[in-house]
């Protein structure tokens, strides 16, 4: 058998975005552990499309696929919409200061909302020290995400092969020249890490330094609620850690919890609503978000989110390891940055230059923290600096 050109690890948003933007122009072969793409972090994401995040390459990514997601036609046009966002703060007035003043120059429309319950009835009597309001902020589903990119790569001749677990990397001297698996060597021209929370054992077991942090976080789903109609925008308070999204008549809601949780080899990254975020929402809504005070709770699950120290997503071509190419760290941002960041990476691998973006700053050799912020709670006032 020819070896493929492009072997991705990985068949969730972002290998399944790669592989889209890749197909025709190389031959690709996408690698899922499990028995169907998308069914790891993919299938975990609350699929709000946030564009005001910490982050100016995040923001970047971001803003690249909210636009392609808003002129999009068929599949892309059907796997989103316009909801608007509202994004409050209780402790800090001035808390994504920057990052709302970074895309209001970029031409992103964000105002200042001085009566955040008329704009969203989730928010009526909520004591915030500040708000923002961005009217064109969208809602997308992963699944369709995922649906499309694989259909049209695969029309393009892009194969996927479920069920092969991928145990380590092929190298030749210092090239990866492909992988090794259960049930034998795949040889490819290059080979990419889009395995989310399994990409950093990969890597060191090769002897790569390329430090990535599995963090778990879980999901709430409410029972039906009279202000969770499908007009309502999406809320997030951004520095107390608390969401709300309404769905099927009620409300995703977390309590954004951190807790670093590597997982074991092999598929199943999905796990239970644990107790203690479930508690910390009920808390916070109470305080936050009086109006939706008496939710009650009927199901809920727990998935895992990949960062950098940095928290910045790591993408393109290791030095280190030629052949070797990273999609991976994206962190809670797999929706919002899906397609930004297929498409800079397909670029770089076919030796092209983009206008909007540079390779270095999200390079995967690039210095490194020794330790990085985490927010156990998902409150700012309870986050730590911990050694990675």
């Amino acid at each position: 058998m020819t070896a493929p050109d492009v072997l991705i690890i990985g068949a969730g948003l972002a290998g399944c975005s790669l592989a889209w933007h890749l197909a025709g122009e190389r031959s690709v072969v996408l690698l899922e552990q499990g028995e169907q793409a998308g069914a790891e972090a993919s299938a975990q994401n609350a699929g709000m499309v946030r564009r005001l995040g910490h982050d100016p390459y995040e923001r970047l990514f971001a803003r690249r696929t909210h636009d392609w997601l808003a002129a999009g036609e068929g599949w892309v046009a059907e796997a989103s919409r316009r909801s608007g966002a509202l994004l409050g703060l209780v402790h800090d007035p001035h808390h994504l200061t920057d990052a709302a003043a970074h895309l209001r120059s970029q031409g992103v429309p964000i105002e200042d909302c001085d009566r955040p319950g008329e704009v969203a009835p989730a928010l009526a009597g909520a004591r915030l020290q500040h708000a923002f309001w961005l009217p064109d902020e969208r809602i997308a589903d992963p699944w369709s995400l995922v649906s499309g990119f694989l259909g049209e790569a695969r029309a393009r001749g892009a194969e996927l092969r479920c069920g092969v677990q991928v145990t380590g990397l092929l190298r030749d001297g210092d090239r990866v020249v492909g992988v090794r698996t259960e049930t034998g060597d795949l040889h490819a021209g290059a080979v990419v890490l889009a395995g989310g929370a399994w990409s950093g054992r990969l890597a060191r077991e090769a002897g790569l330094n390329r430090t990535l942090v599995p963090v778990r976080r879980t999901l709430l789903q409410t029972e039906a609620h009279p202000l969770a109609t499908p007009d309502h925008p999406w809320c997030w308070l951004d520095d107390a850690g608390l969401y709300v999204r309404p769905e099927g008549g009620g409300w995703l809601v977390s309590s954004c919890d951190e807790v670093v949780d590597p997982p074991a080899p092999g598929p199943g990254s999905s796990g239970p609503a644990a107790e203690l975020p479930r508690a910390r929402a009920l808390e916070r809504i109470a305080r936050w978000m009086p109006a939706l005070s008496g939710l009650r709770f009927r199901g809920g699950w727990s998935g895992l989110r990949t960062f950098a120290p940095d928290r910045r997503p790591v993408l393109g071509a290791d030095p280190e390891a030629p052949g070797l190419w990273w999609l991976a760290g994206l962190g809670g941002f797999g929706v919002t940055c899906s397609y930004g960041v297929g498409e800079a990476v397909a670029a770089w691998m076919l030796g092209r230059e983009l206008d909007w973006v540079r390779p270095g700053p999200v390079a995967p050799n690039r210095l490194q923290y020794g330790s990085w912020m985490l927010v156990p709670t998902g409150d700012y006032n309870e986050a730590r600096v911990v050694p990675v």
